[in-house]
């Protein structure tokens, strides 16, 4: 959203912090947790509300690993990234669970399952099993004659399923909240949408409708909307949009779903919802040009194909509760991007970025944002640097 020349002159204060944070969704209010912790000066800086974004609008699963299964993984980003990369997100829900997330009345400990529906997922979920055990990792194979008793399985659609059996679900905006509850001393303000950067060589003042805020540093934590401040994560981090269906099932035996389940190489995913309801959500990639997008908003052809998914994988006698939309930041090859970022024509050193979570900000933001904290702060070394891109670029030149 743009911001007139009218509502840049309005009166209001000026405030100073260490680190002025930019975005107060998932990665943004845990990295801030992590400053207070240093005991460093922060405020976040929000254009809409806390949780207003991809953080408040998605499905609620707090999951060991990426939409892939372990063994595309693997030959995608190589074996030891992603080993690494599935130990990242099991940190994540530990840390989680460390700030209190059991005691939110949404969580439930619920166990993930990669489902397929045939070949080639089938041999691949089989391959995957072995690699994850190799690797120390914790799973289990079903068959359909072990399966539970579910609407899913009693599609028949189900060839194998893999189960990681310490995954949890709950309600993100409640993720949200308790993160928020979590800060003692750092401010958040809310509709503050930063439109100009200033520095003056020393410190970075930040522009905004109700604040102006003076800082150190500053860590910039939109996603998604990363290209909106810098231009230069334009095409490295891609907006794609994320539709949601809630419904509610008139039979209370199809109302509900032993697990939570990732579907055709994670483009859908399914698990069961409070109140007796069912949320489904993905077929984007059947629709990938349409869905890659910034716009928040429904579409009638997503979301037909998400009711064809629900009539035929769990029931076709439901109601409709609920259709919605967030907007993902995607990268290339699934993993953030922790990085040092010029904004228009600054150049300054003291500019981060944390974002580009490729619709994994519940099982990875919290985790990602205290490591970038360690990275802005400490100088550690990342596996999420832009370079990586930059040397795949020069590779396939040099090639």
């Amino acid at each position: 959203m743009t911001v007139s020349l009218w509502q840049r002159t309005p009166k209001h204060t000026t405030e100073q912090c260490d680190v002025a944070i930019i975005g107060a969704g998932i990665s943004g209010l845990s990295a801030a947790i992590e400053l207070e912790r240093r005991g460093i000066s922060a405020i976040i800086l929000e254009a809409d509300y806390a949780g207003s974004k991809a953080s408040g609008r998605n499905a609620g699963f707090l999951i060991r690993g990426a939409s892939e299964n372990y063994s595309l993984a693997s030959d995608e980003l190589g074996r030891d990234t992603a080993k690494h990369l599935w130990n990242w997100t099991q940190e994540n829900l530990v840390g989680l669970k460390a700030l209190g997330i059991e005691s939110t009345t949404s969580y439930a400990q619920r166990a993930s399952c990669i489902v397929a529906m045939g070949e080639p997922e089938h041999g691949e979920l089989i391959q995957s099993y072995e690699m994850l055990l190799e690797d120390g990792f914790k799973a289990n194979l079903i068959e359909p004659k072990d399966a539970p008793s579910d609407p899913l399985w009693r599609s028949n659609k189900p060839t194998l399923g893999l189960m990681n059996p310490h995954d949890a679900v709950c309600s993100p905006i409640e993720l949200v909240g308790l993160l928020c509850a979590t800060l003692t001393n750092t401010p958040i303000y809310e509709d503050a949408e930063v439109f100009r950067f200033e520095d003056d060589g020393n410190r970075i003042a930040l522009r905004t409708r109700s604040v102006d805020v003076i800082a150190s540093r500053v860590l910039i934590c939109t996603n998604a909307y990363a290209g909106d401040l810098v231009q230069s994560l334009e095409g490295v981090i891609t907006p794609n949009r994320g539709q949601m269906l809630a419904i509610k099932p008139r039979k209370k035996s199809d109302s509900r779903l032993e697990y939570a389940y990732y579907l055709n190489h994670g483009s859908e995913y399914v698990r069961s919802a409070p109140d007796d309801q069912i949320i489904f959500g993905g077929a984007r990639t059947y629709h990938a040009d349409e869905e890659a997008t910034a716009t928040d908003a429904t579409s009638s052809t997503v979301q037909s194909h998400l009711e064809h998914f629900v009539k035929e994988l769990i029931t076709d006698d439901y109601e409709i509760t609920a259709r919605w939309s967030g907007i993902m930041g995607f990268t290339s090859d699934g993993m953030p991007i922790i990085s040092q970022v010029p904004v228009h024509t600054l150049n300054n050193p003291n500019i981060w970025f944390c974002g580009g979570l490729t619709g994994h900000g519940m099982s990875m933001g919290y985790q990602t944002a205290k490591h970038a904290i360690a990275v802005m702060l400490d100088g550690d070394t990342t596996r999420f640097g832009l370079d990586r891109f930059q040397n795949k670029k020069s590779g396939s030149e040099s090639g």
